[in-house]
């Protein structure tokens, strides 16, 4: 076999290698940055300080006592809400790597949706539908299981 055909047969293999190999990298790192984005939005100090207000304010509570909150609670607790959905819909769309968002923040963020519950059912009682579902969904799949 004539070496430049053998060249002209192995180079469009080993262009298409090379593509798909800087595809997956350019790809990873993207998600890799997007994670870092996702983070930075998490550990915001609004969004830290509705979380705690999750905690202290809402969980173990009824959903007929959310009426009971103040504007400026239930509007920094419905925010926080829509970023952590918001981070939810990114891991559903695969924007972020999955794994990073379950060990980096997986604990702090289920146990804020589950002491959101009371408020979520609230809201839903109010609007007539239920928000927040990709935060409850994301939070389902990172609550321990057992």
């Amino acid at each position: 076999m004539d070496a430049s055909l053998v060249v002209a047969l192995i180079s469009p293999v080993v262009a298409v290698v090379i593509a798909i190999w800087g595809f997956q990298r350019a790809s990873r790192a993207d998600r890799l940055r997007a994670f870092f984005e996702v983070q930075q939005r998490y550990l915001d100090a609004e969004v830290r300080a509705g979380r705690r207000m999750l905690h202290r304010e809402i969980a173990g509570r009824e959903s007929h006592q959310m009426s009971e909150l103040s504007p400026e609670v239930s509007s920094r607790i419905g925010y926080t809400l829509a970023v952590m959905n918001s981070i939810a819909i990114a891991c559903e769309g695969r924007y972020v790597d999955m794994d990073l968002i379950e060990r980096s923040m997986g604990r702090s963020y289920a146990g804020a949706v589950v002491a959101a519950k009371p408020y979520i059912d609230y809201v839903e009682q109010q609007r007539g539908f239920r928000p927040y579902r990709f935060a409850e969904q994301l939070a389902g799949k990172l609550l321990p299981q057992g």
